[in-house]
């Protein structure tokens, strides 16, 4: 089963063959070439090109491309067709040259939008990329630089594009990035504190509080050494609302803060706590820290 046609495709070869295709009058051909280049050779290579990238065969589609290309390089649809390879291989930077190409020897709305389209694309997959990455934000930065050079290339009314997932994918981004700057702050919060001042809060999941958890909220640390699965175990309180507990576990606890275990010899049986914020980077990373108050 070959590639469903999308607009910016080259138009499909029917029976009729490749020059009667270049004679389409729709919008997404390149008009100016109704007679193509002139070069048999370089037509039948095109045609080739295009009937591979068809089936999804991207690499041989390229090879034949750079054929034609090699035979007759003003063709602006061969261009295209190239651009489209190169994007399906995820080629981005290629693909815009060949669109600008294309562009250059014959402007088309269609090029724009296959121009607009391959940078939507790389800019989702360098917001991908940057979900990774121990810091994403540089990548997030070139992703929304990607982003809004798409919206900037669409040609308008005659685009053919739906206009609201670049919209949508700008913003995405842009929520990312405060996302992703609120991450590293706080990060950044935890490296410069005394980490026998820090704990995280673990099984809240399992209490049902009437308040929820907020930065600046003060809590109570009460130990339980009668606690039949942990002596070292350290309720957490909110008023007078059980929330959790001190994790004294590496798999619930993050690397910056105490366990249980680590603050029994150095807190009372009683202490004040302040909860600072949960600290959460998409599914992989959610603690909820809390500083301990020590008024001595």
């Amino acid at each position: 089963m070959g590639r469903r046609w999308q607009i910016g495709d080259p138009v499909d070869y029917t029976s009729d063959g490749w020059m009667d295709a270049q004679n389409w009058t729709g919008d997404h051909v390149v008009e100016e070439e109704k007679s193509e280049s002139g070069n048999s050779g370089s037509d039948e290579y095109s045609k080739m090109a295009w009937d591979y990238y068809n089936d999804f065969k991207s690499e041989e589609a390229l090879h034949y491309i750079d054929l034609s290309l090699d035979l007759y390089d003003r063709s602006s649809s061969s261009w295209n067709l190239k651009g489209l390879i190169l994007e399906d291989l995820n080629r981005y930077d290629e693909a815009l040259g060949c669109y600008d190409k294309s562009l250059q020897l014959h402007p088309e709305n269609a090029v724009y939008d296959n121009k607009a389209r391959t940078l939507l694309k790389w800019a989702n997959d360098l917001l991908d990329e940057s979900k990774k990455l121990p810091n994403g934000l540089d990548m997030l930065g070139k992703a929304l630089d990607k982003i809004l050079k798409a919206i900037n290339t669409l040609p308008g009314e005659n685009s053919k594009e739906n206009l609201d997932r670049y919209l949508y994918k700008r913003d995405e981004i842009n929520y990312y990035i405060s996302y992703e700057k609120e991450y590293q702050k706080n990060l950044e919060i935890l490296k410069s504190s005394d980490k026998n001042e820090l704990f995280t809060l673990t099984g809240t999941k399992f209490y049902e509080n009437s308040k929820k958890l907020k930065p600046g909220m003060p809590l109570k640390l009460v130990k339980e050494p009668d606690n039949e699965h942990d002596n070292d175990a350290i309720a957490v309180y909110l008023s007078d609302e059980k929330v959790g507990y001190v994790a004294n576990n590496d798999y619930t606890k993050h690397e910056l803060t105490s366990s249980a275990s680590e603050l029994q010899d150095k807190i009372p049986n009683v202490i004040q706590g302040e909860y600072l914020f949960c600290l959460s980077r998409y599914s992989s990373i959610e603690f909820d820290i809390v500083k301990i108050i020590n008024d001595n």
